[in-house]
């Protein structure tokens, strides 16, 4: 009985898939069809039609007067000035760049997809391969893509050049195979900051030899995946630093291998992730390309606020990084007040100009929830009350190591003085001392006692406020930070 169960939710979800495929629905069941007598490369070809419609790419370009589309090649600049200067000129000509999403499920074709498949079973016989199980090898070798990166036709091309080296050095284990490929990436690529507006393709990171750490991390684990390493994307919002990050995670007997593609290899990533203080993570989720969660809205209560936490194709890997992660328990301030409440609660970080949600978590009453935080971090709790739209319902508090909670409620009644240096480079720049207002729940200014050349000093600072100083300039780790007796007091310290 459990097993008809199984095999009918399977067909409702084919068929699912192929309804949403539409005018596409025709090349889907070509591929099923062409497996027909082959049972395991029809499960496989299953895995990917029946997951593909949570997948997506984009197809950026400019729009060029004559109504064209152009997009810019990487290997056409030696440097990010001149491409930038290449940039200025389409946009004093009147070119607009755009962007087109598109679904997997809609577009891609059968004849990929073929293609797709018997190169993954190819390469699944290698020897460091051949004992991942089949699950494992849907998940982590079969897919086409790893992220969002538009679709790529190099996987024949990576296999017929990473192969042989693998070969000739006789490896025998995902790890071993893992190891030995990301030290030859390491002398292929590096990390590069190019000027273009747009996600980079494999093709474009292959060719210009690198990308920033998105675009790095796509090409590596393609690669792997294409000699039949199993490798997955793990990633984070950072909580000390700003922006975010991914790397790569290798499968082996049962376990997950971090490593940094073409940086740090399995077992080296991961001290130096809790090495660096501001690298310590405060949430890690793994990407899979197959369902691992519920969708939000099809069988859970949601409030209908966009973001990438609500993935159904992310799992919370937390306490794989964590030493000692916490569960945060806080009482929200003004629940009270609002018409509307959600139970549905966001634990945001200040990240680059405005407070971003890293983890989701629960509302009881007036306690919010939240599993597996990484401590010593400053959060707030948010709720959507309306779609796009976030609404704080806690000040912002310091959790430490221990799950103790440290609310920053400024005491307008009782201030202190305090000079802060100016960033060293630049000092001509106007700086401004900014503390969060729980009431209008947003940052205010604080006028300054006086300024010199590398200081600003204030008299009125309230008590126990959380406070930002920051420049006019659009800027990278302008952090938030308290003041404890005489010290400023960041998360980005190593602790």
């Amino acid at each position: 009985m459990l097993l008809l169960f199984m095999s009918c939710r399977r067909d409702v979800a084919l068929e699912r898939a192929l309804t949403l495929a539409g005018d596409n629905r025709q090349e889907l069941e070509y591929v099923l069809q062409h497996y027909k007598d082959d049972s395991l490369k029809l499960a496989a070809a299953r895995f990917l039609i029946e997951n593909m419609s949570y997948h997506f790419y984009e197809e950026e370009f400019y729009a060029l007067p004559s109504g064209e589309r152009y997009r810019p090649r990487l290997t056409d600049f030696p440097t990010e000035e001149a491409g930038k200067a290449h940039l200025d000129s389409l946009a004093r000509a009147g070119c607009m760049a755009e962007r087109h999403r598109y679904r997997d499920i809609r577009t891609l074709d059968g004849a990929f997809l073929v293609r797709n498949i018997d190169l993954a079973f190819e390469a699944w016989r290698k020897p460091w391969a051949k004992q991942v199980p089949f699950s494992v090898f849907c998940q982590y070798i079969l897919p086409y893509r790893i992220s969002h990166e538009y679709p790529s036709g190099l996987r024949k091309e990576m296999m017929d050049k990473f192969t042989p080296l693998l070969d000739s050095a006789g490896v025998s284990t995902p790890l071993e195979a893992c190891s030995l490929l990301n030290a030859r990436l390491g002398t292929l690529m590096k990390y590069k900051k190019n000027s273009l507006p747009f996600y980079p393709t494999i093709e474009e990171t292959y060719a210009w030899g690198g990308a920033r750490c998105e675009g790095l991390c796509d090409l590596g684990l393609f690669v792997m995946r294409a000699v039949g390493i199993p490798v997955a994307m793990d990633k984070t919002l950072w909580t000390r630093i700003d922006w975010g990050h991914n790397w790569g995670a290798v499968w082996q007997d049962g376990r997950f291998h971090c490593f940094a593609p073409r940086e740090q290899l399995p077992g080296e990533y991961l001290p130096v992730l809790n090495g660096r203080g501001y690298l310590r993570p405060g949430k890690v989720y793994r990407s899979h390309f197959g369902l691992c969660s519920v969708p939000s809205g099809e069988e859970s209560a949601d409030d209908g606020y966009a973001i990438w936490l609500k993935s159904p194709l992310l799992e919370d890997v937390s306490p794989e990084y964590l030493e000692r992660p916490v569960d945060v328990r806080v009482a929200t301030d003004r629940i009270r007040e609002f018409a509307y409440t959600s139970g549905q609660v966001y634990l945001c970080v200040y990240n680059y100009y405005r407070w971003e949600p890293v983890a989701m978590g629960c509302r009881t009453d007036t306690v919010c929830l939240f599993r597996q935080v990484g401590g010593d971090n400053i959060f707030i709790v948010a709720d959507s009350p309306s779609v796009g739209q976030l609404r704080f319902l806690t000040a912002p508090f310091h959790v430490d190591a221990h799950g103790h909670i440290r609310k920053f409620i400024p005491r307008m009644d009782r201030t202190r003085a305090f000079m802060f240096p100016k960033r060293k480079r630049l000092l001509k720049r106007p700086h401004t001392l900014h503390y969060w207002d729980v009431e209008s729940a947003s940052f205010s200014p604080l006028e300054y006692n006086s300024t010199a050349d590398s200081t600003q000093s204030y008299t009125d600072i309230p008590e126990n406020a959380l406070l930002w100083f920051t420049v006019p300039d659009r800027i990278v780790n302008q952090r938030v930070f308290y003041l404890e007796n005489d010290s400023v007091i960041t998360m980005n310290l190593i602790r």
